[in-house]
C-alpha cells in the first residue's frame, strides 16, 4: 500500500484532469455566485488542478440549440484550455445544419463533443426520432452525452431512459454514448445492465455517487468507459476529483478515468488540441489543498464522520463491506472514529441493531454506534431498543422518519428526543421537520446533541440560539456550499458526515478539501468538531 501511494504521488503529477461537464453562460437556474464566465471557470479549474474542460452553453438546458452552438464557440475564443460542446436536436425540424454540414462545421470549429438534453426537449431516444443525426455522428465517431434532465422539473435522480438507451446503442453500435444525468442511485443495476449490454455505453461518474461503485465498474467493465465530469456550474468539481483520485483504482485506471478515455473520444477531430500539459496551477491555499490536490495519504489524519451505515445493504446497492472492510477504509481516508447505525434494508430493527452492537464491540472507539428505530413497530419495541442499545454501549440514535413516512411530530419521536437528553446522547435525524418543531425538541431536550441527518441551510437562528444543534455537511457538493455554510453556521457548529457504505468518503471529503475556508475551519469540520462531542456525549453509556 506505501508503494502504491508514493506510486499515485508521483502520478498526480503527470496526470491531464480533462472534465467532460461545464456549463458556460448564465442560464435560467444559475445563481449569482455560480462561475459562468470563461475567467470564472479557469480561475476554478486552477483552483481543483483541473487541466483542460469540454464546455456547452447554457442555452443546452432549455433554449435554442442553435443560438447556443454560437454562443459557445464565441465563449470559448481565446480560452484554449475550454473546448466547446454541441447541442443536437433531430434533423426534422431544420433547426440544425443538415447533419453532414453539421459534423463538416464541428470539425472546423474545434468542437469536441455532442450534447443531446433529450430529457429538457422531450426527444424520445428511438430510430425513428434520431435517424439522419446519428448516422453522420457515428460515421464520424463524434461522442454524445446523453442527458435526462429537465431544470424546468428540479434536480431528480434516476431520469435515465435505460431502454431508449439500449436501443440507440444497437442501432448505432460504433456511436461512442456517454450517459449524464443528475444522480444515478437505485437505478445502479440498469446501468450495469445496459453497460453489460452495450460495448459502446459509457458513463460520466458526476452521476454515480455511490461508495466504492466506480471500482466496481471498472472490475467488470473496465476503466476505459468512464470519464469525470464536475457539472460545473452548480457543483463543486472537488466531490469527484477526491471521490476519483482517493478511489483504490490503480493509477493507470485512475489516469485513464481523469482524462485519458476523453482524451481519446475527443481525438475524432484533429482540431481538438487539448493544452493540459503546458497549464502550471497557483500554488494551494493551505496544507489540505495541497494534499487532496497532490493525492497525498490521509492515513494518520484525525478526521471524525458523524453519519455512516453498517450492515445489509438497501436496494439502491451494490457494494456491501463488512465491519473490517469498513475500518480498513476509514483507516485509509484518515478517519478515527465514525458515528454507524445499520441500514434501513429490513424491517427487523433488534437483527439491525446487533449488527451494530457487535461492531462496536469488535472495534471499540472506532465504530461509535447508534440505535436505529422504527416508529411503525410500536413503541414497545422502540423503548426496548433505546435501552437495548444503551446497555449495549451504543452512544447515539438514529431516526429516519421522513422516509418511513412517520409523522415527524408524532409521539415516538419524542420518546426518542427524551431518552437522548436523559442519557446525554447524540440524535441524528434523516429530517427534523420545520424549524418550530425542531425547537420545541431543544428546549425541552437540553442535555441531548441534536443532528441533521443531512445538510440544511434553514437552521441558522436556531443554530446560534441552542449551542447543542450540529449540522451534518452530507452533501456539499453544490458550488461554493462549504463556504456558505461557515457563514451561515460558523464552522464549529458543521459536523462531516460521509454517508460512507452508501456515498464515498472522498466524495464527501472533497468539497471540504478544496474549499476557500481557513485550515483551521476544514479540521473542526473534518474532525474537531465531533471529537469534542463525542468526549462529552454519550459517556454513560
Amino acid at each position: 500500500m506505501k508503494g502504491e501511494n508514493l506510486e499515485r504521488q508521483n502520478m498526480s503529477e503527470k496526470i491531464l484532469h480533462f472534465d467532460a461537464r461545464v456549463m458556460l453562460g448564465p442560464g435560467d437556474w444559475t445563481r449569482e455566485h455560480h462561475p459562468v464566465s470563461a475567467d470564472a471557470v479557469i480561475e476554478a479549474m486552477d483552483h481543483f488542478g483541473i487541466h483542460d474542460a469540454l464546455v456547452n452553453d447554457a442555452h443546452c438546458e432549455i433554449g435554442d440549440a442553435a443560438y447556443g452552438n454560437l454562443q459557445i464557440i464565441a465563449r470559448t475564443k481565446g480560452f484554449p484550455r475550454l473546448h466547446p460542446v454541441w447541442t443536437m436536436l433531430p434533423v426534422h425540424t431544420g433547426e440544425l445544419p443538415e447533419p453532414l454540414e453539421l459534423v463538416r462545421q464541428m470539425r472546423e470549429n474545434a468542437v469536441g463533443a455532442a450534447f443531446l438534453p433529450y430529457g429538457a426537449f422531450g426527444i424520445p431516444l428511438e430510430e425513428w426520432c434520431l435517424g439522419g443525426l446519428f448516422d453522420e455522428l457515428e460515421r464520424a465517431r463524434v461522442p454524445v452525452f446523453v442527458c435526462p434532465t429537465d431544470m424546468r422539473e428540479g434536480p431528480r435522480d434516476d431520469r435515465t431512459d435505460w431502454a431508449g438507451v439500449v436501443r440507440i446503442c444497437k442501432a448505432w453500435p460504433h456511436l461512442p454514448v456517454i450517459i449524464t444525468e443528475e444522480r444515478i442511485y437505485k437505478s445502479a443495476r440498469a446501468l450495469c445492465a445496459a453497460m453489460a449490454t452495450c460495448s459502446n455505453l459509457y458513463l460520466d461518474m458526476s452521476a454515480p455517487w455511490l461508495y466504492r461503485f466506480v471500482e466496481f465498474l471498472c472490475k467488470r467493465f473496465g476503466a476505459h468507459r468512464i470519464v469525470r465530469g464536475a457539472q460545473l456550474p452548480y457543483r463543486t468539481p472537488g466531490a469527484t476529483l477526491m471521490q476519483l483520485n482517493y478511489s483504490e483504482l490503480p493509477p493507470d485506471q485512475l489516469a485513464m478515468i481523469a482524462g485519458g478515455n476523453l482524451k481519446r473520444l475527443v481525438s475524432w477531430n484533429p482540431n481538438v488540441r487539448l493544452v493540459g500539459e503546458a497549464v502550471r496551477f497557483p500554488p494551494p491555499t493551505d496544507e489540505l489543498h495541497r494534499m487532496a490536490r497532490d493525492i497525498a495519504p490521509l492515513a494518520g489524519e484525525e478526521f471524525y464522520d458523524c453519519h455512516g451505515h453498517i450492515g445489509v445493504a438497501t436496494q439502491r446497492h451494490i457494494v456491501k463491506d463488512p465491519a473490517p472492510d469498513l475500518i480498513r477504509e476509514m483507516d485509509r481516508m484518515g478517519v478515527r472514529a465514525c458515528c454507524l447505525f445499520q441500514w434501513f434494508g429490513h424491517g427487523d430493527m433488534p437483527a439491525a441493531n446487533d449488527i451494530v452492537i457487535d461492531a462496536v464491540k469488535k472495534f471499540p472507539g472506532r465504530i461509535v454506534g447508534f440505535t436505529a428505530l422504527n416508529p411503525h413497530h410500536g413503541e414497545a419495541e422502540y423503548r426496548a431498543e433505546l435501552e437495548r442499545g444503551l446497555l449495549n454501549g451504543l452512544r447515539g440514535i438514529k431516526l429516519l422518519d421522513a422516509i418511513r413516512g412517520y409523522p415527524q411530530d408524532g409521539p415516538l419521536v419524542e420518546i426518542a428526543c427524551r431518552f437522548a437528553n436523559e442519557h446525554k446522547l447524540l440524535i441524528l435525524n434523516h429530517y427534523w421537520g420545520p424549524s418550530n418543531l425542531l425547537k420545541r425538541h431543544l428546549e425541552a431536550c437540553p442535555d441531548a446533541c441534536f443532528i441533521t441527518g443531512h445538510s440544511d441551510d434553514s437552521l441558522g437562528e436556531l443554530a446560534r440560539q441552542y449551542p447543542n444543534l450540529y449540522i451534518c455537511s452530507c452533501p456539499f457538493h453544490g458550488w461554493g456550499q462549504t463556504e456558505r455554510y461557515v457563514k451561515i453556521y460558523g464552522a464549529d457548529k458543521i459536523l462531516f458526515g460521509s454517508d460512507i457504505l452508501d456515498l464515498s468518503v472522498g466524495w464527501g471529503m472533497g468539497p471540504i478539501f478544496y474549499a476557500q475556508i481557513s485550515e483551521a475551519e476544514k479540521r473542526l469540520i473534518l474532525g474537531g468538531n465531533l471529537k469534542r462531542l463525542l468526549e462529552k456525549y454519550g459517556r454513560s453509556a
